[in-house]
């Protein structure tokens, strides 16, 4: 595999995890008030903020990658410390690890791109 389909292999792979990350927990975080019915989910829609907010950085990343990486990596570092993820390593490994570890591979592809990927 040349070095320009691994690069696009990893820039989709990195957007792909994110777009996944971003919905599932934005779906986890609207639906799991649902069970007290609508007043319920109106109730819990502010805990959907960190998730919508990610969403649109993921949207920023789609569109401007190394705005986009560099967003995306600062989002991932900000969610250990906003969601103490450090005290629950599940929490970590679901939501934060995931976030850095794209936006670390979005800002490796766009430098690859820009400074020639020679061997």
């Amino acid at each position: 595999m040349n070095n320009t389909r691994l690069i696009k292999l990893l820039r989709y792979s990195a957007r792909i995890t994110l777009a996944v990350v971003a919905l599932s927990w934005f779906g986890f975080a609207v639906l799991s008030g649902a069970g007290n019915g609508l007043r319920g989910l109106l109730a819990n829609l502010p805990n959907t903020l960190p998730w919508l907010g990610l969403a649109i950085v993921v949207y920023v990343a789609f569109r401007w990658e190394l705005v986009g990486g560099v967003l995306v990596l600062v989002t991932g570092l900000a969610s250990v410390v906003f969601f103490n993820a450090w005290a629950a390593p599940i929490v970590l490994v679901g939501a934060s690890l995931p976030v850095i570890a794209a936006g670390t591979v979005l800002l490796v592809c766009y430098y690859l791109d820009q400074h020639g990927s020679k061997p």
